[in-house]
């Protein structure tokens, strides 16, 4: 049995305040939210319809009210807690959504909420809605998606549900993943793959991609029908035999069914061509590339999906044989520019091994890229033909990069197991939304700096019929990572970066304490706004990084804002909530904090 909460609750600016007065007006039922309202998105900028408020990725806002010259007037209007069953580790990665002064969220578990923030002063909860996810799985879900009159959801247990937006009743719940695949060895293998991910939702369908698979799965995307919640097509980022790049699995003993290549982060898309882009995670295990020899395919890649048929259409792969854990899961930008004098459709990406890149968004051919991490070892630079690393070698089913960073030896050199690598294995850039301002042709990124102290610990192969040697559905690394033991002990440091697209220079940086974890949001008033893991939200100056503004909510913050508008005024929204990076000053608490002017 789903439950779903209607009574109306009414939570004002300071915690535990009174309830609102019993004559809140009923709301007005809004106009669905259809394929051409989210095609259109950035005519309303009021409403913030889907996870990165457009199709492209691009997280940036025409709204100008909030501006550089009274963003130090920002105050909070209301705050409100948010229903949670984990107290220590709400899971709050994803934003809120907004339209027409209504405003949906979830919590970690999937619990869906509607939010009546017309007021500007209050927030009322009109209903939760409660899939009951079992409490002891892993909280963490990244928001989301409008379709018409309902909101669709993946949850942490594999379903997806839909709920209808104005009763808060289930319209359907279907269990999409764990359900075995044909090939695996094992009865349930498959039981802990888990949605991490909003759903892009294009063309009638809800668009997935499934996480975990660092337990030793195989990653995929999916479309399900919106209206019915039944499986369209499904496709792995892994190709399964008999399928091109099969073959970029070149060990004997079947490595490519742990192979990892999940989705952590929700994907893009073009409705001109309807195709779907999505960054694709590490292969398995992460830091032994002896253990899986060859590229291995799809793995640390841009794959570009058509949404009719799940067909691939192209993809791109960052790092071939990679062993330092640089999955390219984060988002992948889709803008319109001219580079070199030639008019180009670009897909970009803040990888996390450290390089910035521009693809042609139509083939996925390398244009160019640009180093924005402070620190990187693995390579000497890219190819500018190809965007490879220059050491790589496509006859090699060992890459050997750097050798002196690479982890390959080591499994060999038992004596002296330790190496560093430069960006860290948490970096540059992992699920946290970037940005891009289409009218100064900046892109925006907030991530980790620094290197990492890697170790391999090698494991020996199940058999050559494949499996997990660290046991079903446990997480399998292949080794070990830290800064404990770097030359110069230091902690992993936050950076954020503003790359001009035009000549791809690193035009600002701006380091911080710590890495960041809820990425960034630009709006049309030459601001940037970021959360930090110490609970501070931020303002900059969009073209400089001059920090403008701060709010410390005392809550570790993951999730990115949103800005929206009702009224006739423009507020900022964030749900604050994740484990305290530190007790003495932070708050274990999960809370939704608006602000305006």
């Amino acid at each position: 049995m789903r439950i779903s909460f209607k009574a109306p609750v009414s939570i004002v600016g300071a915690i535990g305040a009174s309830l609102l007065a019993a004559s809140v007006a009923i709301p007005a039922i809004a106009a669905p939210v259809t394929e051409g309202r989210l095609a259109q998105a950035a005519t309303e900028p009021e409403n913030w319809l889907m996870t990165y408020g457009q199709y492209n990725g691009n997280r940036y806002s025409g709204l100008a009210q909030v501006n550089r010259s009274n963003v130090a007037n920002l105050r909070v209007a209301f705050t409100m807690p948010v229903k949670t069953e984990d107290a220590a580790r709400p899971g709050f990665q994803g934003p809120p959504l907004v339209d027409g002064g209504m405003m949906f969220l979830s919590n970690g578990h999937g619990i869906i909420h509607k939010i009546d923030v017309r007021d500007g002063a209050n927030a009322v909860v009109l209903w939760r809605a409660d899939p009951q996810v079992d409490p002891e799985e892993n909280a963490i879900t990244k928001g989301v998606g409008l379709y018409r009159d309902m909101v669709i959801n993946g949850l942490p247990d594999a379903r997806v549900v839909a709920v209808d937006r104005e009763s808060g009743e289930f319209v359907w719940d279907n269990q999409i993943g764990r359900i075995d695949p044909p090939w695996v060895p094992v009865p349930n293998f498959y039981d802990v793959e888990k949605f991490d991910v909003a759903p892009v939702i294009a063309d009638g369908k809800a668009i997935f991609g499934i996480a975990n698979g660092d337990f030793g799965l195989i990653g995929w995307v999916n479309a399900i029908d919106a209206m019915t919640g039944e499986e369209v097509w499904r496709t792995y980022t892994i190709p399964l035999p008999g399928q091109p790049g099969h073959e970029t699995w070149a060990d004997d003993h079947n490595a490519w069914m742990t192979g990892g290549a999940a989705i952590w982060t929700t994907g893009t898309y073009d409705p001109d061509t309807n195709v779907t882009y999505w960054g694709t995670a590490n292969p398995v295990p992460m830091f032994d590339p002896e253990f899986r020899p060859g590229d291995n395919l799809w793995t640390n890649s841009a794959l570009a999906f058509d949404v009719a048929t799940g067909e691939i259409v192209w993809g791109f792969q960052y790092t071939a044989n990679e062993s330092w854990d640089y999955d390219e899961n984060g988002v992948h930008l889709l803008y319109d520019a001219n580079i070199g004098g030639v008019d180009r459709k670009v897909v970009a990406h803040f990888a996390r091994n450290g390089f910035f890149y521009q693809l042609d968004r139509t083939n996925g051919d390398f244009i160019n890229a640009v180093q924005y991490v402070a620190d990187l070892n693995w390579t000497e630079g890219l190819d500018p033909k190809t965007g490879k690393a220059i050491e790589y070698n496509p006859n090699l089913a060992i890459q050997t990069y750097r050798p002196y960073v690479n982890g390959v030896r080591n499994r060999a050199d038992r004596a002296n197991p330790d190496y560093i690598v430069c960006p860290t294995a948490i970096g540059g850039v992992r699920f946290q939304p970037t940005a891009f301002n289409p009218v100064k042709q900046i892109a925006y990124a907030a991530g980790a700096e620094g290197c990492s102290d890697l170790t391999v610990v090698p494991e020996d192969p199940v058999g050559p019929e494949g499996g997990n040697p660290k046991g079903q559905g446990e997480v399998w690394l292949g080794g070990l990572f830290s800064n404990e033991n770097l030359v110069n002990p230091a902690p992993w440091y936050g950076g954020i970066t503003a790359v001009d697209i035009t000549d791809m220079s690193v035009m600002a940086k701006k380091i911080v304490p710590l890495h960041n974890e809820s990425g960034m949001l630009a709006t049309a008033g030459g601001l940037v706004f970021t959360g930090h893991k110490d609970g501070k939200v931020v303002a900059y100056h969009d073209e400089t990084l001059e920090e403008l503004w701060t709010f410390n909510t005392g809550i570790h913050i993951k999730s990115p804002l949103i800005t929206y508008a009702f009224g006739g005024k423009q507020f900022l929204a964030v749900k604050a909530g994740g484990r305290p990076q530190n007790a003495a000053n932070q708050a274990t608490a999960s809370m939704l904090f608006v602000f305006s002017l």
